[in-house]
């Protein structure tokens, strides 16, 4: 068949542009499959990345919950807010001075950071709030 083909002009122009278009045609084949596996492996890190987004999210929301109160009465405690009421010479001292004279009414801010300096946050134990500073660092990475 080979010396036929070669024997033949136009039969041998009918060979290499038959097999040209074989070529041609695999090759898009291939590029159809690479692109199909190129999209899945590209859906796959994007649906990943959403998972990690979402998960990265609520680590840092629990974190937050979680450290929170503590963040909170460890800033009133700085300010003069104390555990048995405003601290001598504080800058709550100050204002309860400046602001309120003796009369501080009840449900203003000054009652409510004198409270929650008092008890009225709960803060988590010490294993609780490291496991929160955890989970804000895990969940941090994670975004």
């Amino acid at each position: 068949m080979k010396d036929a083909i070669e024997a033949d002009e136009p039969l041998k122009d009918a060979d290499t542009g038959f097999r040209a278009e074989m070529v041609t045609l695999l090759g898009k084949v291939k590029l159809r499959d690479d692109e199909a596996k190129a999209r899945a492996e590209a859906e796959e890190r994007n649906r990943n990345q959403w998972i990690a987004t979402i998960a990265g999210g609520a680590l840092l929301t629990v974190g937050a919950l979680v450290i929170g109160p503590a963040l909170a009465v460890g800033a009133l405690n700085l300010v003069g807010f104390g555990s048995a009421g405003p601290v001598a010479g504080s800058i709550a001292a100050g204002i309860q001075s400046a602001v309120y004279g003796g009369a501080v009414t009840s449900g203003s801010i000054f009652a409510l950071c004198q409270s929650a300096a008092m008890g009225g946050i709960a803060v988590g134990s010490a294993a609780e709030i490291a496991a929160g500073i955890a989970a804000l660092g895990v969940g941090a990475g994670l975004l």
